[in-house]
């Protein structure tokens, strides 16, 4: 985080800025699970007083990014093994359903998905992690758009933060990283041809890998 003249800046304003300088911070692990927040450090950090910063944390406590602790403050609030569990079981159920939808349809526009796999195998080779992982976003979010189902758009983006700090974390193993986007482009060329049930297995099957790699990466976590 960097200090900024935040102080001059209208109290909401000011408000949703410090919050989201420490969403960031938490998203991209500067401040990693279990940690504790100090306001004063981060007030001093930004620039600003202590209000904006208290009132940030109640919006990230709000988010799940932040825990509350009774006369010791705030902390970053840990990786919880059974919400990414749930949300990934979610987007199966879910993502499975979106795409043997569009793969019914007779006409599919491939570009948009074409051109995010290229720039996310570049991002991969690169390890930019940030944008690799704005990449898949934008890959599984594309479907539900191209599906028109607006529900499930804002459902997958209030929980895409939890998934991303703990992407953020695993994403470092390079096998990994190209594997996701050849497994992409799989799905949108069965999506193309019209192969609903092929196109549905692969993304069922893309998710429940997915989803066993970042449990095997948290369980190994908590063996250390």
């Amino acid at each position: 985080m960097q200090p900024h003249a935040l102080n001059r800046i209208p109290i909401e304003i000011l408000r949703a800025r410090v919050a989201g300088e420490i969403r960031a911070a938490i998203l991209r692990g500067d401040l990693p699970p279990g940690s504790r927040v100090k306001q004063e450090d981060l007030a001093g950090k930004l620039g600003v007083s202590r209000e904006p910063v208290r009132q940030a944390l109640l919006l990230l406590q709000r988010e799940g990014l932040v825990q509350a602790e009774p006369n010791r403050g705030a902390l970053v609030a840990p990786l919880d093994r059974e919400r990414i569990s749930d949300v990934y079981g979610l987007r199966e159920a879910v993502e499975t359903t979106v795409v043997a939808t569009l793969a019914r349809r007779p006409a599919f526009d491939i570009e948009p998905f074409r051109r995010i796999i290229e720039r996310g195998r570049a991002a991969a080779q690169k390890r930019d992690l940030p944008a690799l992982i704005d990449l898949d976003m934008s890959f599984h979010i594309g479907l539900y758009e191209a599906d028109g189902n607006r529900v499930m758009i804002d459902l997958l983006r209030a929980q895409w933060t939890h998934m991303r700090r703990l992407m953020s974390m695993v994403l470092d193993e390079g096998s990994y990283r190209d594997e996701i986007w050849d497994e992409h482009e799989e799905i949108v060329m069965a999506i193309k041809a019209r192969k609903v049930v092929h196109a549905s297995a692969l993304t069922g099957r893309h998710i429940r890998e997915a989803k066993g790699f970042m449990l095997s990466f948290l369980d190994g976590r908590d063996d250390d």
